[in-house]
């Protein structure tokens, strides 16, 4: 499945070419943390550095198609979680996340960020949502007697939802600053789910572990884009 989801964004990079001349490509690098059953319960905590690439194709002043390629990574102990009955629970993962979403990026000023001589359009926040396809895999460690270590794969939809701000310190660079989301659909990102189904009104030590099995995963990442642009931009800024 990831040979797949690298294939597929190929694909369509080529074949966007062959209908645009307005390109947005760059690098990604940030912080993030899996949003589960097990360990810290904040949504924005990184612990663990993630990576990617990303790939624009402008449409006008307001809007672009987007598409990201990012690597997470899990790290998650119920020893770190606030709650004492995860402490006693003691469970743990670790694991990867190859994500592939596409999407629109909108901007909240209409604006055209890329002309040189636009001084005040330099800065420009933005928000992009659409639909990601995440392909992951780890260990899970029940730390119990007669259990060993679990290891788990799957694949499954998700909902990116990112706010951003990109700046132009130049004619063909940008620099964007991003934090955001993305929903799983699926409650096992951490390769937990069969323990929680036998685990879920179980007391420890007389107190609750702090799980609900009915709410999917999350995995929250904030990052610094540094991003090309190239191609013909100025037409479509003047479409509306």
């Amino acid at each position: 499945m990831t040979r797949f989801i690298v294939f597929v964004f190929i694909i369509v990079l080529n074949v966007t070419s062959l209908w645009s001349q307005q390109y947005e490509f760059g690098l990604v690098a940030g912080g993030g943390n899996y949003v589960g059953d097990i360990g810290r319960e904040y949504y924005f905590y990184p612990n663990k550095v993630g990576a990617g690439l990303v790939f624009k194709r402008t449409i006008n002043q307001w809007f672009s198609l987007r598409m990201n390629l990012n690597y997470f990574q899990i790290d998650a102990k119920d020893a770190e979680a606030e709650s004492l009955g995860r402490q006693q629970r003691n469970y743990a993962s670790t694991g990867q996340i190859l994500n592939f979403s596409t999407g629109i990026e909108y901007n909240f000023i209409a604006r055209n960020p890329f002309l040189r001589l636009q001084s005040i359009h330099k800065l420009t926040p933005y928000f992009y949502t659409g639909v990601g396809l995440g392909n992951y895999a780890g260990i899970f460690y029940p730390n119990k007697k007669n259990n060993s270590n679990l290891r788990y794969n799957g694949t499954h939809l998700n909902i990116p939802m990112i706010l951003g701000i990109k700046y132009k310190f130049s004619e063909h660079f940008i620099i964007a600053l991003e934090a955001g989301a993305y929903y799983y659909f699926t409650d096992n990102l951490d390769g937990s789910y069969a323990f929680f189904k036998d685990d879920d009104k179980i007391l420890i030590d007389g107190i609750t572990p702090s799980t609900n099995i009915h709410s999917n995963d999350w995995y929250t990442f904030s990052s610094v884009g540094f991003i090309y642009t190239f191609g013909d931009l100025s037409c479509y800024f003047n479409m509306f």
